[in-house]
């Protein structure tokens, strides 16, 4: 699993590359958590799921628990250019009473609003 973080204003948009399974989900969960920890100010966190190919249990248990931390500073989560088959899963986990979806950066970020 490849993870790249960078901060947008004042959200951390997180890529991932490859599956979000039970063999990557303590690795993301880490780097994410860190991340978070690191920039007290953001308040939103947008997944991009365009390179996931996969994701399971432990990989919604990552999303959930992000999104916790997420509710905690009044923000929100978006999942970003997620393909079918995942979007699929998130949907059928009931992810969409908790996440907002984005099909493009600009879209997501709209989302957030335009705070810097």
């Amino acid at each position: 699993m490849d993870i790249a973080i960078r901060r947008k204003r004042n959200a951390l948009i997180v890529s991932l590359d490859g599956e979000l399974d039970l063999a990557t989900a303590a690795e993301v969960k880490e780097r994410v958590d860190a991340a978070l920890a690191a920039n007290a100010k953001v308040n939103h966190l947008i997944w991009d799921l365009e390179k996931v190919g996969f994701i399971d249990s432990s990989g919604l248990a990552v999303l959930l628990g992000r999104y916790k931390e997420i509710q905690a500073r009044s923000g929100k989560v978006i999942a970003l250019r997620a393909l079918e088959p995942v979007r699929r899963v998130l949907t059928m986990a009931g992810m969409e009473r908790i996440m907002q979806f984005a099909d493009t950066e600009e879209q997501a970020l709209a989302q957030i609003g335009g705070k810097r």
